[in-house]
């Protein structure tokens, strides 16, 4: 409830640096949509217990993974290409069709292959053939929201499009709460089967508004329209791979050397515990996307400057509100074999904490087009994470991983920062120290 209480920060940072109240809106639209999306899957996780969640955990990060290799990188480019008015609405809406129909069609391919070949299903790894058909209605689901969530961000509708995923994600909240407090309920839900059907139905919702406010139709997109396209999506999708297996690296070396899913399942929660750091910042790095690349915009280091410098004093204390929350819920809520991830929650959460950094700055250099930069520091964190998972892990299991995490993360922050300071002429005390006259500007705000 704490995080909610920070609405007059996020009003500073429109009206003062983005003078966009819409943003402010949106944000906290979007905010509420992360916040039930995290209570659903710490209601899983006290539903299913540690091997369900670790399942889950792993159909996430395998998706996760397919789903930014057949992507090429195309949704950032659909918002880029949007924001800038590089193209026009029916050529976009073309180009994320078309794409979205390769990424399923792509799945369906490599999952039939998979499941002939080893009697698994491509994503959990499930030796029940009926988990296909869940695995193949999740990863549509996050394909097509994926997809609509660029239109409309493209379109500079990103309240709409927020309010709509936080509904259907507070809808399934309350099923989750239902099914908690009553036995008969629980009985009926299957965590597992739950948790794929939720992306199917959030795309199906803003797909509806999508097509009902927009009456947008095929149209012809020519060979300049790709070339544009690609040339900006290629060297984001190179940087989303490298930066997703810095990521996401350990919970495949975790699952390889660690007996079943559980082990997986309680790092995957104390890895949620810690991401909680990253869902304001995220949130704003998102939106600050389309206002720096618009030509109608103007923003410039001075702003992001301020930006970081604000949320580095915030989150102190958001980490410490996640340390004590997080302590209550693994003693009273989850199951017991959840609370040996607590300490591995405390050794990650430093790397955490500075790499919110790097997501205010990867956002500006890529609305900058200095793509190369988010690259470079993608590349940093993935050889250190990788590197240190592979010596840690195998002695100290899911503590060692939390300590690859830190050293990774913070390594990354600093080169990011380090470029960030060369190219706009900061000081260090520009990003990390809060200055006299932010607060001076929060008393200036009216209710």
């Amino acid at each position: 409830p704490d995080i909610f209480n920070h609405a007059i920060l996020f009003r500073f940072i429109c009206r003062e640096l983005f003078q966009m109240k819409d943003i402010f809106k949106a944000g906290m639209y979007r905010l509420m949509f992360q916040g039930f999306n995290f209570l659903v899957g710490l209601f899983i996780a006290a539903i299913g217990g540690a091997d369900v969640f670790g399942t889950i955990s792993l159909l996430i990060v395998n998706a996760a993974l397919l789903l930014l290799i057949t992507g090429l990188g195309t949704d950032q480019a659909i918002v880029w290409h949007g924001a800038t008015k590089k193209l026009a609405a029916n050529k976009l809406f073309t180009f994320s069709f078309f794409a979205a129909l390769f990424q399923i069609l792509f799945f369906l391919c490599i999952a039939f292959f998979f499941l002939n070949n080893s009697g698994k299903s491509l994503l959990s790894h499930s030796s029940d053939y009926k988990i296909f058909y869940f695995e193949l209605a999740y990863f549509s689901g996050i394909v097509l929201v994926e997809k609509y969530v660029s239109l409309l961000y493209a379109e500079h509708k990103t309240e709409i499009c927020n309010i709509l995923l936080a509904f259907v994600t507070f809808i399934a909240l309350l099923i989750l709460i239902l099914a908690k407090i009553n036995d008969s309920a629980s009985q009926l839900i299957n965590p597992f089967q739950f948790f794929c059907l939720l992306p199917a139905a959030q795309a199906l919702v803003i797909a509806f508004y999508f097509h009902y406010n927009t009456h947008l139709r095929i149209a012809a997109v020519n060979r300049q329209d790709l070339n544009s396209l690609f040339n900006f999506s290629i060297l984001v999708f190179i940087t989303n791979i490298i930066q997703f297996l810095a990521y996401r690296a350990d919970y495949w070396i975790i699952d390889y050397y660690s007996p079943g899913e559980s082990q997986l399942g309680i790092y995957a929660q104390a890895n949620r515990f810690a991401s909680l750091l990253w869902i304001i910042p995220n949130i704003i790095a998102g939106l600050m996307a389309p206002l720096i690349s618009s030509t109608q915009k103007s923003f410039d280091a001075g702003d992001l400057a301020g930006i970081t410098r604000v949320f580095n004093f915030l989150n102190l204390f958001i980490a410490g509100l996640i340390i004590f929350s997080s302590y209550v819920i693994y003693t009273f809520f989850l199951t017991t074999d959840f609370l040996y991830g607590f300490k591995p929650l405390l050794l990650m959460l430093p790397g955490f904490y500075f790499f919110c950094i790097t997501l205010f700055l990867a956002a500006y250099f890529s609305a900058k087009n200095l793509l190369w930069i988010n690259l470079a520091g993608s590349a940093i964190c993935f050889l250190l994470i990788v590197t240190l998972d592979f010596i840690l892990i195998p002695s100290m299991g899911i503590k060692g991983a939390a300590i690859a995490n830190t050293i990774a993360y913070t390594a990354s922050a600093v080169f990011t920062l380090a470029l960030f300071l060369k190219t706009s002429k900061l000081s260090v005390a520009d990003i990390l120290f809060i200055k006299k006259s932010d607060w001076n500007l929060l008393s200036k705000l009216r209710a």
